[in-house]
């Protein structure tokens, strides 16, 4: 999930602090953006929105954005600016918030390893009260590695389905995950799911569990039906594009369990593409990788292939990807790039980049997977043979099939 880094978020404090106000609302972006004019410093207030978290999903600026910034702030320009700031001044409250008495990630973490289940709501309700995006992110990130690991996984889900500060922490921040022993899936079809008033989340909840069923046990899910109706009453315009791309993902899955697949990849692709046009690199790579994923499921490695649109936006993303953008979609696309270029005998040099482990945890097994498959396709000798030995054990122990597809001659 995209968030603005340490240098970012300060520099938006430094800029508040010399505008003199908080920037909130639409109102308080316009003002800003004509303050800024008034030393012929232009940003659009929608862009100083978007960059505040007034206007929703945060995309990382264009350095443009930030040397104006930087220089209302008395800097050069952005890189000046991240020189200056060795010892990065932290919002007192980053780390330390028990001293106001609000939201502290601090006791956050005492009452999960306590497991004190009384106290939680009471935490989680403070949040509500937390503007900084980045604690809101770690508090997200703590409670998903506190629920996978629980033995009280039932009861602590539970809580975070009847609070709605619990849906973001942990529902809605999580986009996919490992789902061992189906503990996510289960969870969402009865705690969160009867809680439910909002149909765009009813279909991250359907799209969820078809694209698990499909990929971990390679059939249709009962859902299906449900998903398909409650479609006919919402409109793509208004997705997320995380629900947009587990919409299209679905579509092009339950063409494939009923046949029509083969007849119907094109099509799929085209939207797909045009979808992509205007996006971000960030949200493209997630509707790509979905939509691959649930393709290549179905055996449809050469379609693919073959496609010249398709694999002209994969490669420009590949080509330009920035180390602040990884994430598990782009890994996704980083192997089928790599197999597509072999499969061509592409002549083109390129390192393929590698996900911390510290990151992605809660998509730990696809990673894994990609990462054996793709040193498979690299080595030689005995760590090639001890490779191809073990890896269609564990994508198939895992439900990472289509990691497989791809190596099919």
């Amino acid at each position: 999930m995209n968030q603005p880094n340490l240098y970012i978020i300060t520099l938006c404090n430094q800029v508040e602090t010399r505008l003199g106000f908080k920037i909130k609302n639409i109102a308080d972006a316009h003002q800003a953006s004509v303050q800024l004019a008034l030393q012929k410093l232009h940003i659009s207030p929608h862009t100083i929105a978007r960059l505040y978290g007034v206007v929703k999903p945060f995309r990382t600026p264009y350095k443009d954005t930030l040397n104006v910034l930087a220089r209302y702030c008395n800097f050069t320009d952005w890189e000046d600016f991240c020189e200056n700031q060795t010892n990065i001044p932290f919002d007192p409250n980053f780390f330390l918030t028990e001293a106001s008495d609000g939201f502290s990630l601090a006791v956050l973490q005492l009452v999960l390893a306590n497991e004190d289940f009384k106290a939680l709501p009471l935490v989680l309700a403070q949040a509500k009260n937390s503007e900084n995006e980045t604690i809101r992110f770690t508090a997200a990130e703590l409670i998903g590695a506190y629920v996978r690991q629980s033995k009280r996984q039932k009861e602590l889900l539970q809580i975070l389905a009847a609070n709605s500060i619990g849906h973001l922490f942990f529902y809605e921040c999580y986009v996919d995950e490992d789902n061992e022993g189906k503990y996510f899936s289960e969870a969402l079809s009865q705690y969160y799911l009867p809680q439910l008033n909002n149909d765009y989340r009813k279909l991250f909840v359907y799209c969820f569990i078809i694209s698990q069923t499909a990929h971990k046990e390679r059939k249709a899910s009962p859902l299906i039906p449900e998903f398909q109706q409650l479609i006919q009453e919402l409109d793509k315009a208004n997705c997320h594009f995380h629900e947009l791309s587990r919409w299209i993902e679905c579509l092009i899955l339950i063409d494939g369990f009923t046949g029509k697949l083969p007849a119907t990849c094109t099509k799929h692709i085209q939207e797909l593409v045009a979808v992509c046009i205007d996006l971000p690199n960030t949200e493209k790579a997630w509707l790509l990788a979905r939509s691959l994923k649930a393709l290549l499921l179905f055996g449809l490695k050469e379609e693919l292939f073959h496609n010249k649109a398709l694999n002209k936006v994969i490669d420009a993303l590949i080509k330009n990807q920035k180390k602040e953008e990884h994430s598990i979609a782009l890994y996704i696309l980083q192997y089928y790039w790599i197999c597509q270029s072999m499969y061509f005998k592409s002549k083109t040099v390129y390192a393929p980049f590698r996900i911390h482990n510290i990151i992605f945890q809660n998509e730990s097994h696809e990673k894994t997977a990609i990462e054996f498959a793709v040193a498979s396709l690299f080595a030689s000798g005995e760590n090639k043979s001890i490779l191809d030995s073990n890896l269609k054990g564990y994508c198939e122990e895992k439900g990472v099939h289509w990691v497989l597809r791809l190596l099919d001659k």
